[in-house]
C-alpha cells in the first residue's frame, strides 16, 4: 500500500509527484502498469497460444507427440505462473534513486557510468528509452512504458537529474 493510500501507480502521475518522491524518500519506485504489461507483448503470445493449445488433445492421443504435448503444458503453466506473478506483485520495479537507475534486481547504472539518454525509438505501443552507458563496451539500460507512461517526461526528468549529480560529482 502506498503512503497516504494513494493508489495512483508513479508511473501515471507527473515529473513533479517524482520530483517530490525523490526529496522525501530519497528514491522514486515505479512498479509495472498492469495495463501496459497486458498489451505488449502479452496479448499476441496469449492469442497464439490459445490457437495452439486446441491442439494439445489431438498431441496427447497420438503417442508420437505425446512428450511434446506435455512440454507445452509445462511451458503455458509456467508463463502463466510468472504472468500472474508480474501482475500481482507488479515487479520489476524501476528504481531511480541518488545511486543511479535500477531496474528490477540485477540491472542497475550509477549515475557516474551513465553517458547519455538516448532518443525514445519504436512503435507507439512498445515505445524504448535508451540509458547509454559512458563505458562503449558495457549494455544499455533499456526503460519501456511497461514502467512509465510518458517517456518523454521521464527522459527530461533523468536528463535534469544526470545533469545535476554530474554538476555535484568532482570531474573524472
Amino acid at each position: 500500500m502506498r503512503a497516504g493510500g494513494d493508489m495512483t501507480v508513479m508511473g501515471e502521475r507527473l515529473p513533479e509527484a517524482w520530483m517530490v518522491e525523490l526529496h522525501r524518500n530519497g528514491r522514486v519506485e515505479f512498479p509495472l502498469r498492469r495495463w501496459s504489461f497486458l498489451q505488449v507483448p502479452v496479448l499476441p503470445i496469449l492469442g497464439l497460444s490459445v490457437l495452439s493449445a486446441g491442439s494439445l488433445p489431438d498431441m496427447l492421443a497420438d503417442g508420437n507427440w505425446r512428450f511434446l504435448a506435455y512440454l507445452l503444458i509445462a511451458v503455458y503453466a509456467g508463463a502463466g505462473i510468472a504472468l500472474v506473478w508480474q501482475l500481482v506483485t507488479q515487479r520489476p520495479t524501476l528504481v531511480i534513486d541518488h545511486r543511479g537507475i535500477h531496474q528490477g534486481r540485477r540491472r542497475f547504472m550509477p549515475w557516474t557510468e551513465i553517458g547519455s539518454i538516448g532518443p525514445i525509438s519504436g512503435p507507439k505501443m512498445a515505445r524504448q528509452l535508451q540509458i547509454h552507458p559512458r563505458n562503449i563496451w558495457a549494455k544499455n539500460l533499456t526503460l519501456t512504458q511497461q514502467h512509465v507512461n510518458d517517456l518523454q517526461a521521464l527522459k527530461t526528468w533523468l536528463n535534469t537529474l544526470l545533469a545535476n549529480h554530474h554538476q555535484d560529482s568532482p570531474s573524472s
